[in-house]
């Protein structure tokens, strides 16, 4: 759910680190998590416009941001960070920005609250059934075998319930939720509308998704994602990206589904001024599904952990973006309008897998619930990804998923 039109992104970002320093506010607080509810969790460029929105308890700057009301002390950051509770992270099938590859559609991260002795214990016990020269036992290895998946089956079992906590990610449905967040979400905040107070977006991108192929012609809504994805890589022109709406649009017979894709076409100024920002290079990871993924999982571990400490495998993308994820919480959430964005409350840090046994139980989590999302994301699925379902259903905290033909909208 993002939107970024005459936005200074970069300032907003200095502001940010600015007030994290000025309040000596180097971890986030508080909150629960309710981006998942949205559909959509990608939230850098649209909390840089909301941040200009009245909020309660909130003050004008001569910047244009509004910055939180401070009187009094920082608040308390009594608790050492040696003594909170750890959080591993691993991430499966991140193809960056390019969420249209056909071999990976769907992708996971997988956080693992777990003692170091028990995890140890685990991965030990899979080793000790794999051949000694497999230095590390990753879950696609493990998985390609009869012996390697029993061993999988069998390290699932013994962890605790509530240990591991998933976010799932359908890439296909995730380029049409940007396509509403980028180009027609704002345009709408525009005209007076908030299309997330009431998740008209999150409906909006599930039409178009289901729609799209069968109301019109299929090959020429495959096109339209492609040219989207390209755009927002400064692959494709807005020209071209219109060009493939408008060939979408011939080939519709519905006209109501019809008038929809005008409705993207309204919204062309907008598209304009969006692609002179990814021109500016400020929006490089705008598709990459890593950072609101992460945003979710950490906050409902937030919830029952508190403060903690969130150790993730080695990540480009979340070490460019760890300091906009922790200072979220200085943004309003213009789902609840009056409230902030939830806080990370974990310190993001990384570590290599090689190092710390949740980690690897965090690989395997994280392919697994990837493995089967795969198997749902293509209506088909092998024999383990079907035997792997009733554990990545317990792990599942949420994801960026497709609403099923007769819900009510919701993902």
């Amino acid at each position: 759910m993002t939107g970024h039109t005459c936005q200074r992104v970069t300032r907003l970002e200095m502001a940010l680190a600015d007030e994290m320093a000025n309040f000596g506010v180097t971890e986030c607080r508080g909150g629960a998590n309710r981006f998942a509810e949205l559909g959509f969790c990608e939230t850098r460029e649209w909390l840089a416009r909301r941040g200009t929105r009245t909020v309660p308890g909130k003050v004008e700057q001569d910047d244009g941001v509004r910055h939180p009301e401070v009187r009094g002390h920082p608040p308390s950051m009594s608790t050492a960070s040696s003594e909170r509770p750890v959080v591993y992270v691993d991430e499966s099938a991140n193809s960056g920005q390019n969420l249209l590859d056909p071999h990976q559609i769907v992708f996971t991260v997988a956080g693992v609250h777990l003692a170091e002795d028990l995890a140890a214990s685990i991965v030990d016990e899979v080793r000790g059934q794999l051949p000694r020269n497999l230095r590390e036992p990753k879950y696609t290895s493990l998985a390609g075998s009869s012996r390697g998946r029993k061993s999988l089956m069998n390290a699932f079992s013994r962890l605790p319930e509530g240990s591991v906590r998933t976010y799932l990610v359908h890439k296909r449905f995730m380029v049409i939720t940007k396509l509403v967040d980028v180009i027609m979400e704002t345009t709408a905040y525009r005209d007076g509308y908030n299309l997330y107070e009431g998740k008209e977006s999150l409906a909006l991108a599930n039409m178009l998704h289901m729609g799209g192929p069968i109301l019109g012609d299929a090959d020429a809504y495959d096109r339209m994602l492609h040219t989207f994805v390209n755009w927002v890589r400064q692959r494709a022109t807005t020209d071209e990206l219109y060009a493939a709406v408008a060939v979408l649009k011939a080939s519709v017979r519905d006209q109501q589904f019809a008038e929809w894709l005008e409705m993207l076409e309204y919204c062309r100024p907008v598209a304009d001024e969006t692609a002179a920002e990814f021109a500016s290079g400020r929006h490089r990871d705008e598709l990459d599904p890593a950072i609101p993924s992460l945003y979710c999982l950490a906050t409902t571990f937030g919830q029952s952990l508190g403060k903690f400490r969130l150790v993730h495998d080695a990540s480009k993308v979340i070490d460019r973006n760890s300091a906009f994820l922790h200072a979220v919480h200085l943004l309003p959430d213009p789902a609840r309008p009056g409230e902030f964005m939830n806080a990370l409350m974990g310190a993001i840090e990384f570590a290599d897998s090689s190092d710390h046994p949740q980690l690897q139980v965090a690989d395997w989590a994280a392919g697994a619930t990837r493995h089967w999302g795969q198997g749902m994301a293509s209506g088909g699925g092998d024999r383990f990804s079907r035997e792997l379902e009733p554990v990545a259903l317990s792990w599942l905290i949420d994801g960026i998923w497709p609403a099923p033909l007769g819900a009510d909208g919701h993902s």
